[in-house]
């Protein structure tokens, strides 16, 4: 691109109670949106190593997961009637908002009621709403995940989303290609003290039809780059907790989440710090949901392909991410170069327009 990306505006920094409060809110959200899944994760590692875990074990996952709801539950209304007051808002709003927070909170329940089975319709319903308690959470903070730089033009705005998705695509790639070149090493060496995971879909329960593998990598999306990256970062970072500290957190836990790999989800600490530092220095959440959303749904898609066709997808996707985004960033470096300042020429209509008053008297004649 012409221009660098230039990183985020300042990010929000509190200071003593608020500081503090940010932080329990910060470690609150983290520990509910990753006690299901690292509890999981651990059971599934222990199979590796033969653990007999007792028959009702999956049954203690889903009291678990109901009780992440019921937290949900009292906490999502709690934060939006604190935002809803009538001086904010007005009446019809809050009745509103604060009846679809309960009716949320309700559904997030029933969604994660062990004796009904975790549909796909479920797992959107508890995830999305978590997603929004996450969201309102970091709002009572002044915190907005989402903070570019102000770019007036769209396709300059469009420009820098893809150009950012690209570089945490890459992340996930060096993340993924790592683990999977440990779990080669491992079987070709067949270390039975060091197991790997055969089957990385039936941990995380990315089994069955398109649907509900569309839910489990909308829920994975939300939870690892929603609640993990950007939302625990933010207030972190609010709470003027140290950049290590913010790393160190983010990546064991990213870690703790892949652990169904056995030794080869260490190389998931690479897939977290690269996402982690785009977020830290440009403020941007929604290319790490499109990177990390691409990158889940083109490897269970790709799960039944035999290895060399799937490394073949894997060199045509790397050839045509570039021309993607040489394509996007050149129209807007175009556009930019055709009129890079019409603010400047007030009385003087833009490229396109003078094209079109070009073009339109050889049209008439």
């Amino acid at each position: 691109m012409t221009n660098p990306l230039a990183p985020s505006r300042p990010p929000v920094l509190l200071h003593g109670a608020a500081a503090r409060r940010a932080l329990r809110h910060a470690i609150a959200l983290l520990l509910l949106a990753s006690i299901v899944p690292v509890a999981n994760a651990a059971i599934s590692l222990g199979y590796l190593y033969g653990v007999p875990w007792p028959p009702r074990t999956g049954h203690y996952l889903g009291v678990m997961r109901v009780c992440v709801a019921i937290v949900v539950f009292f906490w999502l209304p709690w934060v939006v009637i604190g935002r809803t007051t009538l001086d904010r808002v007005t009446p019809r709003r809050r009745l509103a908002q604060r009846g679809a927070a309960v009716a949320c909170g309700s559904a997030a329940i029933f969604a994660a009621d062990p004796s009904v089975a975790f549909t796909p319709l479920a797992m959107i319903i508890f995830w999305g709403t978590f997603a929004w308690l996450t969201l309102e959470v970091c709002r009572s903070h002044g915190i907005v995940l989402e903070r570019p730089r102000g770019e007036t033009d769209p396709r300059r705005r469009r420009a820098h989303t893809w150009e950012l998705s690209q570089r945490a695509f890459n992340f996930c790639v060096a993340g993924g290609f790592l683990a999977f070149l440990s779990a080669q090493a491992l079987l070709f060496l067949d270390v039975d003290v060091l197991p790997v995971m055969d089957d990385q879909l039936a941990a995380l329960g990315i089994e069955g039809d398109l649907g509900r593998t569309l839910a489990a990598v909308t829920s994975t999306v939300v939870l690892e780059d929603v609640v993990i990256v950007a939302a625990v970062a933010a207030l972190m970072t609010a709470a003027r907790r140290p950049v290590w500290q913010i790393y160190t957190t983010i990546c064991v836990v990213e870690v703790a989440v892949h652990a169904y790999f056995g030794l080869p989800a260490l190389a998931m600490a690479i897939f977290a710090a690269g996402r982690l530092q785009i977020f830290l220095h440009y403020g941007r959440v929604v290319p790490l949901m499109i990177a990390h959303g691409i990158f889940d749904l083109a490897g269970t898609l790709l799960k039944p392909v035999p290895l060399p066709y799937r490394i073949a997808a894997g060199c045509v996707l790397a050839i045509a991410l570039p021309m993607i985004e040489k394509r996007a960033t050149g129209a807007a470096d175009a556009e930019e170069q055709a009129d890079p300042d019409p603010a400047a020429h007030p009385d003087e209509p833009p490229a396109r327009d003078r094209a079109n008053a070009v073009s339109s008297p050889a049209k008439d004649s």
